[in-house]
Order: structure tokens, then C-alpha cells, then sequence
């Protein structure tokens, strides 16, 4: 450097004698062009300001191999008696080759944003998937119907990869793996029985979520010619409730329906039913939980029969006791939950028969033997002896 110049000359030549231009000296030293042009002419109201001109002007000299200490102090001597130019605020832009810049602070966020909604996408599949359910449709018979063939075809449509299964009650009959074709149609033929008939289809997927629907066809049968007595109409028996595949929680299962004039006897797991003269019937059984069969069985007077079959489920969610009073009288007391159960704390007549629900129900007899207990579905039996007091208390437990 000569003893007298001014800054913008130094930088100048220093860049000239080393064959720099000014576009090759922005793109390595990432300042802007015009600040260098500034620099080197002088024109201190185009720079920014005195803080960032020293820091673009040391980074300057040292890309020129130039002492920066003393360029600096060059330049404070220059600006003293040049007036600080007003402060413009602009935005400084990162000189890029080409293509767009993006900064980590914009994609880091991006990207984790991206892989949230992927990953949340991703379990509400897998959970859609895993809780829906195959679906199902039967369209023969498309809903509950009436046959005069006891050959009767069912049709429907599921997922291509399904497994069917077709039971048909009373029986049951059962016809398992069913295939269905690539377009998800099935179509299985079954033997009805004269009277009601349930039909259950069900279909399980490869994941092992299954789907059923049920479909209620009664077939209509003709009368059969005999040798003896001609055209004979068999018994018809049409059991109302309880449904097949029904859950009877806390309670006896009741067994109601009605025959034809035809039928002389009903009985129900073999136990005879009385008929009422509009033919209606109707019962109670006991069963303790899990899974049942019900068999009703209706005999014309020349012994033809027709068999009605119900499966059922039993379930208890508490302490049901059924107390029966029989051959005798006896005063009864009932404390359902620590509070006397309403109409008891008397005498109960014979016949009578209540049933009482709670987390836990106590018994008090002041005539034992004519007491009958039933407790969830089991019989329990009389208590004891005639006149003797008795009482008992049952607990429910999961």
C-alpha cells in the first residue's frame, strides 16, 4: 500500500493485479456486488452501515491478501469525515448459484410434519383394517321368505378371499369352507325341513374378523297322500321366542308359541306343554350359563310330528334366585342389596313363584321344605324340613 490512497483504490488494484472481477470476487466471497463496488469507490452512503461494511470489508482484504486490521482502520478514518448515510433495511438474500435454497429451519419441520401425517395415515388404516368387519350380503333370499321345495339355493356376495359357512336350523346342517368366486359371489344349495326354518351365513376374512346374517325361510308343505286316511296335513308348530342364537341374560329362557288345530301335544325337551284353545303354549326353563339346546316337538293325533330346534346362550351379570313355593305355604323374607324386597316379609301362598336380582340376595324361610331355590339357572332344592327356618344367602362373583 502507498502511503496516501484511499481504500476504494487499494482494494481496486489489489483485485485488478490478481485478475479478479468484481462478479468472480461476489461469488467467492458471498458479498454482494454492489457492496464491493461501494468499497472500492468509496461511496460509503451505498453501504449498509459501519458494523457490517467492517465485517464485508475483512473478509474482503483477506480474499485479497491484504492487511484487514489496517483497512479497517482505513476506513473508520475515511467515514469520519463522510455522514453516516440513513440505516436501510433490506433483506439480505444468500447468493446461490442456481436452483432454490432451502433452510433447515424450514425443512427440518417439513419433514417431521411429513412423517407425522404418513405415520398417523398409516395406523387409521391398520385400525380400519383390523375392526371392520368382512362384508356380507345375502341375496337369495334377500330377506325373510316362504318355500314349497324343500331344495332351496342360497346366494350371496362377500370378499374374494373369505371363508363361508352356511348352517340351517333346526339340525343344524352345516355346510363349511365355502370359496367364493373372484368376484366374491357364493352359492350353496340346502335341505329345508317342513315348517320354519333359520338359515345363518357367516363369512370370516384372512384376519380373522367375521361377519353374519341370518335369514328365516318356512317351507310350506303339501299334504302326503296314504292308503288309509287320504290327504293328510302333517302338524305345524311355530315357536315365537326365544330366536335362535338368542342371549338370555339373568333370566329362565321363555319358550312361547302356537300350533295348528291339527296338533293333539306339545312338549318341550320333552316335558309335556298344556295348549291353550287358540293352540298358544308356553314355558320356562332353567338353564345355568353357557351355550343350549331347545328341542319342541308337536304330535297330531296320528303321530305324525314336526320338530322345532333353538340354540340359545345363558349369561348371569348377577345373583338371580328364584324361589318357588310348593306343597305348603311359608313365610318368606327377601334382602336384596341390605333392602327388603317388596312383597315379602309374609306368608306366601303355594304356587307362588318371585325371582329376585342383586350383587348378593338373602333367603329366610319359616318353612324349609316348601321352598324351592333356584340360583343363576341351578336348582338348589328345598331347604330343609317342614317348619323349619331357614336362610341362605348368595353372593355374585365375576
Amino acid at each position: 500500500m502507498t502511503e496516501g490512497q484511499r481504500l476504494g483504490e487499494i482494494l481496486r488494484q489489489q483485485r485488478e493485479r490478481k485478475g479478479i472481477t468484481l462478479e468472480q470476487a461476489a461469488e467467492d466471497t458471498r458479498i454482494r456486488e454492489k457492496f464491493i463496488t461501494a468499497l472500492e469507490t468509496g461511496d460509503h452512503r451505498a453501504l449498509p452501515g459501519a458494523v457490517y461494511t467492517k465485517g464485508f470489508l475483512r473478509n474482503y482484504a483477506d480474499y485479497l491478501d491484504l492487511d484487514s486490521t489496517e483497512l479497517v482502520a482505513l476506513y473508520a478514518a475515511e467515514r469520519m469525515t463522510t455522514p453516516e448515510p440513513l440505516r436501510r433495511f433490506e433483506p439480505m438474500r444468500p447468493v446461490m448459484r442456481s436452483g432454490v435454497f432451502i433452510s433447515p429451519t424450514i425443512l427440518v419441520p417439513a419433514v417431521v410434519l411429513a412423517a407425522v401425517v404418513l405415520f398417523v395415515g398409516y395406523l387409521s388404516y391398520q385400525f380400519a383394517s383390523f375392526a371392520t368387519p368382512p362384508r356380507i350380503e345375502v341375496v337369495e333370499p334377500p330377506s325373510d321368505a316362504i318355500a314349497t321345495k324343500t331344495d332351496f339355493t342360497v346366494r350371496g356376495r362377500t370378499v374374494p378371499e373369505g371363508r363361508v359357512t352356511v348352517r340351517v336350523y333346526p339340525g343344524p346342517d352345516t355346510f363349511p369352507d365355502i370359496r367364493p368366486a373372484a368376484d366374491g359371489t357364493f352359492a350353496v344349495t340346502v335341505q329345508l325341513r317342513p315348517g320354519p326354518n333359520h338359515i345363518e351365513v357367516q363369512v370370516i376374512d384372512t384376519a380373522g374378523k367375521v361377519s353374519l346374517l341370518q335369514r328365516a325361510v318356512r317351507l310350506e308343505a303339501v299334504a302326503q297322500a296314504t292308503p288309509k286316511s287320504g290327504a293328510e296335513q302333517p302338524p305345524q308348530v311355530v315357536v315365537e321366542q326365544p330366536g335362535q342364537l338368542a342371549v338370555i341374560t339373568n333370566s329362565a329362557v321363555a319358550v312361547t308359541g302356537r300350533a295348528d288345530r291339527g296338533v293333539a301335544a306339545v312338549t318341550v325337551n320333552g316335558t309335556p306343554v298344556p295348549m291353550g284353545a287358540d293352540g298358544r303354549f308356553s314355558t320356562t326353563i332353567d338353564y345355568p350359563a353357557g351355550t343350549h339346546a331347545i328341542r319342541v316337538v308337536a304330535r297330531n293325533a296320528g303321530g305324525a310330528e314336526i320338530i322345532e330346534t333353538r340354540t340359545v346362550t345363558v349369561a348371569f351379570t348377577a345373583a338371580v334366585v328364584t324361589v318357588k313355593v310348593q306343597e305348603g305355604s311359608a313365610w318368606l323374607l327377601a334382602i336384596v342389596d341390605g333392602a327388603q324386597a317388596p312383597g315379602t316379609g309374609r306368608v306366601v301362598a303355594a304356587g307362588t313363584t318371585q325371582t329376585f336380582r342383586g350383587r348378593q340376595v338373602t333367603i329366610r324361610t319359616g318353612n324349609a321344605a316348601a321352598t324351592q331355590i333356584v340360583y343363576n339357572g341351578q336348582l338348589v332344592g328345598a331347604l330343609g324340613t317342614p317348619g323349619q327356618v331357614v336362610e341362605l344367602t348368595f353372593t355374585y362373583s365375576n
